[in-house]
């Protein structure tokens, strides 16, 4: 690496690097132990009520807490290079938070007063809900993926490109 990039660059970019990574890693893995969960015939509708109350707060707390480091890291590496794939990634990131933050209010919430006390019926709100909450999800991921993408192009090493002499 050179030394013209400030150490703070370099090490914001690896953070920013690290959380978005480590979260798409880890709500992926989320995803798969929870559908292990509600499918299983082992577990009661009361049990995979409690299991989501329990799980979900978590889910959006790490997912808050390692965008939006990866975001404020993603602006103090653009500050010293404000690359083209670091303004799509601050967008993007940007973009994955409110996602989030929507799924949250006005979608997670919800579904939860509907599963409490656990062991409700599921009624058609909630299912609706439900789909909802999956497809915003998934655009989230795929944001945070192009976000991902953006960051990890990014190279930590300055170019040097000669500058054209202006014409007399």
């Amino acid at each position: 690496m050179q030394a013209s990039v400030p150490v703070t660059t370099r090490l914001a970019l690896a953070v920013a690097r690290f959380c978005v990574a480590a979260w798409i890693g880890a709500a992926i893995l989320f995803v798969i132990v929870g559908i292990r969960e509600v499918t299983t015939p082992e577990f009661t509708s009361e049990v995979k009520d409690h299991l989501v109350l329990l799980r979900f707060p978590a889910y959006y707390m790490a997912g808050a807490s390692l965008v939006g480091l990866a975001f404020v890291a993603t602006v103090v590496a653009s500050a010293n290079r404000a690359t083209r794939g670091l303004r799509i990634a601050l967008v993007l990131l940007l973009l994955a938070g409110g996602l989030m933050a929507a799924d949250y209010v006005w979608i997670y919430s919800p579904l939860a007063a509907m599963v409490t006390p656990p062991g409700q019926p599921r009624t058609i709100k909630f299912v609706t809900l439900h789909h909802w909450s999956k497809e915003i999800n998934r655009v989230h991921l795929v944001v945070c993926l192009i976000a991902a993408i953006g960051l990890f192009v990014t190279e930590t090493n300055p170019r040097h490109i000669p500058e054209r002499p202006l014409a007399d």
